[in-house]
């Protein structure tokens, strides 16, 4: 059936393959994967490359800790391994732990870290797949690779071919068929993308474009094994990266072709006043509120996962590199906490802004949102996997968050406004919790055990 759909994709005229599609998503609803509500640790979602492929302790953390996992673009690629070969090498390891983990494999519609895919073989002899701006330059990654014209058929099917491949195109890893290792995808870079010396009316038949690519990689997954392509994502840049003919739309619209979609600046870069070290509370306030309906699409029936972080970032340079310190929040003179500069101060960093993070989800959590926690994008080693071996050699508590694993139960209804402005309070059967943007430190989840 992947054969066929891949087929389509090269072969049918776009008209018809928008029937073939509507008819896939009007037959039956993408299942979500509904979490329960006895502890947090229930509803955890992490997205992350580790660096060299686990070790078996490593992935038995991986397990224990996070119910969805996300494998990222450069998975093993200090141990020598492509990224496909990787990602399904790792997914076996953790399914064979536990069959009910989720596992979804990063693709980016830029193919942003092509370079670490085995893909980049093939990809590199089809240049009449290749995006050009409007002058006819190519468009590259930041890594040198040529980016997909997605207004090509061809091209569309090329990307969505590629996380059901298997080795060499067969479908198969380890004589298996990763439609048995595979969940669905992380689809990142799905909506409306600003590209130099691109006109804006080309920037949106591209986004159009993207959007019948994810359609057919999720009908794909559906086919398959019910799995679920889960876009990145939910937007606030505004301006020239948003979509005009839907500025407020915040990628929400794509959730009709995809049975996902993750929030990854929940309360940073573009929601913080660098020059005041607080949040800008309109924007998050609209975040939230783009999360809640993101979560209400389809009745309920779409995976989110929200990402959340240790403070109020404006920058990722997360370790200190050469003679430049690392650098997360905004300047100090401004009012900014230090950066860590290292894995034990990274801990306490961790530790200090877990209630704000967590919190923050679980005013708005639902059975189908889920909670990720860490310190940044995308190696494991940035506190998504603890080294219970060597617990100050890597940012990550070694205490894990114990809040996780106490009683939660099911919420009592959805957020309040608190007595303040921009605050949230919200009642579960064992909890309480408070949240106030003005005040990030003022939050506290209080439980009836404690």
């Amino acid at each position: 059936k992947l054969q066929f759909l891949y087929l389509i994709g090269r072969l049918v005229p776009v008209e018809m393959m928008r029937v073939v599609l509507a008819a896939l998503f009007t037959t039956g609803c993408v299942a979500a994967w509904p979490h329960g509500w006895g502890t947090g640790s229930l509803m955890t979602f992490a997205d992350f490359n580790p660096p060299t492929l686990l070790t078996d302790e490593q992935a038995r953390f991986v397990v224990d800790k996070w119910k969805i996992v996300s494998l990222e673009k450069c998975t093993g690629i200090g141990s020598g391994v492509k990224t496909e070969e990787a990602i399904y090498r790792t997914a076996q390891q953790l399914k064979a732990i536990d069959p009910n983990v989720k596992v979804l494999f990063y693709l980016h519609t830029g193919f942003a870290g092509g370079q670490c895919y085995a893909l980049l073989n093939e990809w590199a002899q089809r240049s009449d797949l290749w995006l050009h701006d409007d002058h006819g330059n190519v468009v590259w990654t930041q890594a040198g690779v040529a980016q997909p014209d997605f207004t090509n058929p061809a091209a569309r099917a090329f990307w969505a071919a590629v996380p059901l491949g298997g080795i060499n195109g067969t479908g198969l890893y380890n004589n298996t068929p990763v439609s048995q290792l595979i969940d669905g995808v992380l689809a990142d870079g799905v909506g409306y993308g600003n590209i130099p010396n691109v006109s804006v009316a080309r920037l949106e038949a591209l986004a159009d474009a993207k959007a019948e690519a994810v359609a057919v990689l999720q009908a794909s997954f559906t086919t398959a094994n019910g799995g679920v392509v889960m876009g990145n994502g939910i937007s606030m840049y505004g301006g020239v990266n948003a979509d005009p003919r839907a500025p407020e739309g915040h990628n929400l619209n794509l959730l009709n072709v995809m049975g996902g979609i993750m929030n990854e600046h929940t309360a940073v870069f573009e929601s913080v006043n660098a020059a005041n070290a607080s949040l800008n509370v309109g924007t998050v306030t609209k975040n939230l509120e783009a999360v809640v309906n993101a979560s209400q699409e389809a009745n309920g029936t779409k995976v989110v996962a929200l990402q959340t972080w240790p403070g109020l970032y404006v920058n990722t340079n997360f370790w200190p590199r050469g003679s430049a310190p690392a650098s997360c929040y905004p300047p100090q003179a401004a009012g900014g906490e230090p950066t860590p500069q290292n894995s034990v101060e990274w801990q306490a960093a961790l530790r200090r802004h877990f209630t704000f993070a967590y919190a923050t989800f679980l005013t708005i959590a639902e059975p189908n949102v889920y909670f990720f926690y860490g310190g940044v994008w995308y190696p494991s080693t940035t506190g998504i996997i603890a080294c219970p071996e060597d617990p100050t050699s890597c940012p990550a508590p070694p205490e894990w968050y114990p809040d996780l694993l106490k009683p939660l139960g099911v919420p009592l209804g959805p957020r309040q406004p608190g007595p303040g402005p921009y605050q949230w309070t919200r009642q579960f059967e064992h909890a309480a919790v408070f949240i106030d943007l003005m005040n990030t430190t003022a939050a506290t989840v209080t439980f009836a055990s404690a």
